[in-house]
């Protein structure tokens, strides 16, 4: 960090890992009915324990477990928020990854409990991810009039009951994901996505809550993200420039600085300057440093190279 800055410096995973190649062919050979349910779901936990291990042996700062088990970032939650259903296979972004679109009937609703057997097991210093509201809203066909409200406020609701359900001190982060807010920002001031994370903090009073964006350039809607009731802001280091976060100063600040469209490995004294000017123009409470976009672009072995660059960086910063 620059001389005399006092700003901690941490690193972690901010989306889904890619999958092994051995859980690939698992995955293939069970829906063909070439292997038992028992083995696809041993083949998981071999894979649930390499990504804990990686993390482990890493020493990151927040733990996820990988997400192995979430075919996409709205799966979890079509099949189990009544009026939400997948819909068809849609291209996630201008990427060669698929999301099953979600299809919502009528207002979606959350809150049984169930989630809590999507994520990951309990973890130290584990960081939950979820799809943020206006993501979700504007990438959902949704098949119902608003009476009133907007879908991103609704989705918010169902959102945050699922967190009310699982209870005070599980995780020790919620994440937000929210490349949308980046790719076609709201047209209008954003009080809508204002309110939806009102609704969400309300639910989870105490625990850090981070709104993570990528896939574009976040200057155009720091103001935006700035006025959002959450703790901290990621966005993606090689799209949008240092000098853009200064609406951010005093939250924590996340910087995507491991760009997942490219296997090559960062440069760890290239990336720590660009951290050090976000740091100088920012004055962020504390920095989180991860993936932009999310590792799952990657093969599983690029992953975990593109990975092994976090620590010397957080040291380098330290």
């Amino acid at each position: 960090m620059p001389p005399g800055s006092t700003v901690p410096v941490y690193a972690g995973v901010t989306g889904p890992f890619p999958r092994p190649e051995e859980l690939v062919q698992a995955t293939r050979d069970l829906d063909r009915g070439r292997i038992a349910p028992a083995d696809g779901d041993a083949a998981f936990a071999r894979a649930d324990a390499a990504v804990a291990a990686v993390e482990e042996r890493l020493r990151l700062d927040v733990r996820t477990g990988g997400y192995l088990r979430w075919d996409d970032l709205f799966r979890p939650f079509t099949r189990l928020w009544d009026g939400a259903s997948p819909g068809p296979l849609t291209r996630f972004f201008e990427t060669n990854t698929f999301y099953r679109q979600p299809v919502l009937t009528h207002r979606p609703k959350g809150g049984s409990g169930r989630l809590a057997n999507w994520l990951p097991s309990p973890l130290p210093g584990a960081r939950a991810i979820l799809p943020g509201p206006y993501t979700f809203s504007t990438m959902a066909e949704v098949a119902f009039p608003g009476r009133g409200e907007k879908p991103i406020e609704q989705i918010a609701e169902a959102i945050a009951a699922e967190i009310r359900a699982l209870g005070a001190g599980r995780p020790a982060q919620w994440q937000f994901q929210e490349p949308m807010l980046v790719y076609a920002p709201p047209t209008d001031d954003g009080e809508s996505v204002v309110r939806a994370y009102r609704t969400i903090a309300e639910a989870a009073p105490s625990t850090p809550k981070i709104v993570w964006t990528y896939f574009g350039d976040a200057a155009r809607t720091m103001p935006l993200l700035a006025r959002l009731p959450v703790d901290g802001v990621g966005f993606d280091l090689f799209e949008t420039d240092p000098g853009a976060t200064e609406p951010l100063r005093n939250k924590a600040i996340g910087l995507g600085c491991l760009d997942a469209r490219s296997t090559v490995p960062e440069s760890v004294p290239d990336v720590a300057r660009l951290v050090r000017e976000v740091i100088r123009i920012g004055r962020p409470s504390s920095v989180w440093l991860g993936p932009s976009p999310p590792l799952d672009l990657l093969p599983f072995d690029a992953a975990v190279r593109k990975l092994e660059v976090l620590p010397p960086l957080r040291e380098a910063l330290r």
